[in-house]
């Protein structure tokens, strides 16, 4: 499949021509307040476009409404979301210029309000909708921080009651229903506008070379690309580099990594799933038995049986997002493969080692895809929101604008001058992001995402063990939330 086809189909990565935005027709809806009438075409078509997927927009205008966004000081929220003004850096004038674009169509004004911390988000949703005030048009949330209540206390409206919101268009992730719906409740939701936020795994081109081993890039086209054999090439490049018969921060491993959430990726990378829902729609703890204990089992090895691997607890000041460096230098060339927050690309760009991207391995060959956990965050919509119709217009050009200006971009950014610009290189960004996937049982948090960590420890519980001791407490989340949407429609 073509680097523009994978994105089409996949989790709204698209860098395709800018398309053609026509407006043709009305969808429908309540609480709308706008003025609306029908137009072949909206006067804010790109300069340059092709005809292709169009949002079913009607020409509209809001008569300069605010439509006021609440996130969070978190994760990419940080940098690649909002501009103020157009400054003639490529990425802020790629934001300032899809959310103008959006403003300019609907005639409103959209202001956002950041605050500090992703357990804040909760709170001020709560206030508003108390009080009954309409002050937040759209919530941005973390990935797993307080899903429960957002439902159970009915602070947000079902996705699927929206207007003008065509969860069938490209640039609506794929994967949410399939996900995040139960009883026919879709509280939370991922567009293009919500950029994936997945784990990868960098490797260093200069030992690689040196060790004369195997391309992982055409490992992973062959499907070859498993931890068997990532932990084989680990193991080959392992070395106590200053002789002083110890393995510690100064000497060459074949893996890194950062133990902790991060781990929480490892089991969607096999194939597997902390939860899924029934025929009914009712869910259920889904991961297999037999899967799981051989994957535990062979990180325990990778980690545990040699020098092959080297990894450290979370602390920020071994979090290059927080301005930390890890104990082992992967820019100084100590490490083969460093398995990290595919976001980091951008802060490598200007360090020494030349790098490149691949995914998660699979759990074998026989496995069909690579998948990667997204451990991006979610849009809601507060119970307040004062104009249902300017809200499903809205996300919908989000997700948009966001598909066809800003991700070509975002591109650049994870490539950037460490990165080579080759059809391989782009093709592994294409089969990350292709099925970059949520499972809702890491979104509920818990001991879900910490089922891997506690499991691959140098005391080495058994996973069945492991898993025997903490079934009940992941059943009772499991049902506290599927009974709240069954609550959601009561009145």
């Amino acid at each position: 499949m073509t680097f523009s086809a994978k994105f089409s189909a996949a989790l709204c990565l698209l860098l395709a021509a800018l398309i053609l935005i026509t407006a043709v027709g009305c969808s429908g809806g309540d609480g709308g307040s706008a003025k609306v009438t029908t137009a072949a075409a909206s006067e804010t078509e790109a300069e340059t476009t092709t005809p292709g997927e169009v949002p079913d927009i009607p020409d509209t205008d809001f008569e300069g409404a605010v439509f006021n966004i609440l996130y969070p000081r978190w994760s990419l929220y940080n940098h690649y979301y909002f501009a103020e003004e157009a400054d003639g850096d490529v990425v802020n004038d790629a934001l300032f210029e899809r959310m103008s674009k959006i403003e300019e169509q609907l005639n409103i004004d959209v202001t956002t309000e950041a605050v500090a911390y992703i357990g804040d988000v909760l709170p001020a949703v709560q206030r508003t909708v108390l009080a009954g005030d309409a002050v937040y048009d759209l919530a941005l949330t973390h990935c797993a921080t307080s899903l429960v209540s957002y439902v159970s206390e009915r602070l947000v409206l079902n996705w699927n009651d929206l207007p003008y919101v065509d969860m069938d268009k490209s640039w609506w992730n794929q994967y949410m229903h399939e996900s995040m719906e139960i009883a026919g409740v879709l509280p939370f939701n991922a567009n293009c506008f919500i950029l994936p936020d997945v784990n990868s795994i960098f490797f260093n081109y200069e030992l690689l070379e040196a060790y004369k081993l195997e391309k992982p890039y055409d490992l992973v086209l062959e499907g070859k690309w498993t931890w068997d054999v990532l932990a084989s090439m680990a193991e080959q490049v392992s070395a106590d580099i200053n002789g002083d018969g110890k393995f510690d921060e100064k000497d060459q491993y074949g893996f890194m990594f950062e133990k902790g959430w991060q781990t929480g990726s490892f089991p969607t990378a096999a194939g597997q799933f902390c939860i899924r829902t029934d025929k009914d729609g009712v869910p259920y703890f889904a991961l297999d038995p037999t899967v799981m204990t051989t994957l535990c089992e062979k990180l325990a090895n990778l980690i545990f049986g040699g020098n092959a691997a080297f990894t450290w607890p979370y602390s920020q000041a071994t979090d290059p997002n927080a301005g930390g460096s890890p104990p082992v230098s992967f820019n100084e060339g100590h490490a083969l493969f460093y398995y990290v927050p595919l976001s980091l690309a951008a802060r490598f760009r200007e360090n020494e080692a030349d790098f490149g991207i691949i995914p998660v391995p699979k759990y074998d060959e026989a496995q069909d895809e690579y998948y990667t956990l997204n451990w991006a965050g979610f849009m809601c919509v507060p119970a307040t929101a004062k104009d249902k119709d300017m809200v499903g217009m809205t996300t919908e050009l989000l997700g948009y604008y966001n598909q066809q200006i800003f991700m070509p971009v975002f591109y650049d950014v994870l490539l950037g001058q460490k990165v080579s610009r080759d059809e391989d290189s782009i093709a592994m960004l294409d089969i990350i992001f292709e099925n970059a996937i949520y499972d809702l049982g890491i979104n509920l948090g818990g001991d879900f995402y910490s089922i891997v960590n506690n499991v691959v420890t140098d005391t080495n519980p058994t996973y069945a063990s492991y898993i025997e001791s903490k079934m009940n407490t992941l059943q009772n989340l499991i049902d506290k939330y599927y009974d709240a949407h069954l609550e959601f429609n009561v009145e």
